[in-house]
């Protein structure tokens, strides 16, 4: 699983923008869980002594059993993000909407940018980060049509996920309109 994930990463930061730092997997929290307690006067010898192949070699396996494990999880993970996305974007769009509802959007889609590329997801992770650069430059009731779009497409890509591999060149298509028509809305505005 591990393995498979890091070529797929590998080409998002060829395909991101250049300002967006190339996503890392972090399964630290994982590993503490499967790992056997560490005494400190290991982690002293730990910290004198490089790695061994073979220790490395275990530490990766024990990372892909970790990563594996929660895979499952994923999209229901996703699935309760998107639901928090949605929920907000339903507040903000209500009559004489606030400030912190719209905030409330671009956390939302800001965490969701965070962890969509570790879950499978990396055309939600670019919807929400083109989503996040125009909240942050939106007031209440402004560029509604276009938050809508990416919210909606986020849905979509979810749910699409997995049907055929022609659902990868939509959303990258999707993608690139939308980014493209932020920019041209943060150029403009």
């Amino acid at each position: 699983m591990l393995k498979s994930l890091i070529p797929s990463l590998s080409r998002l930061g060829k395909k991101a923008q250049p300002d967006l730092p190339v996503l890392t997997l972090d399964v630290s929290r994982v590993m503490k869980h499967l790992t056997p307690k560490a005494t400190p006067s290991d982690a002293a010898q730990a910290a004198d002594e490089p790695l061994e192949l073979k220790d490395r070699v275990k530490l990766a396996n024990l990372a892909e059993e970790a990563v594996g494990s929660l895979t499952g999880q994923f999209d229901t993970w996703m699935k309760a993000d998107l639901d928090r996305l949605v929920e907000a974007w339903r507040a903000a769009r209500e009559p004489g909407a606030t400030p912190e509802q719209y905030r409330s959007v671009f956390v939302a889609a800001h965490n969701i940018r965070g962890v969509a590329n570790s879950y499978g997801y990396p055309a939600i992770a670019r919807l929400c980060s083109s989503l996040s650069d125009l909240l942050s430059d939106t007031k209440p009731g402004e560029n509604s049509a276009l938050i809508n779009l990416h919210v909606e497409a986020c849905r979509a890509a979810f749910h699409s996920i997995g049907q055929s591999g022609g659902a990868s060149t939509v959303a990258d298509a999707v993608c690139d309109a939308l980014e493209q028509r932020v920019a041209a809305k943060r150029a403009n505005p």
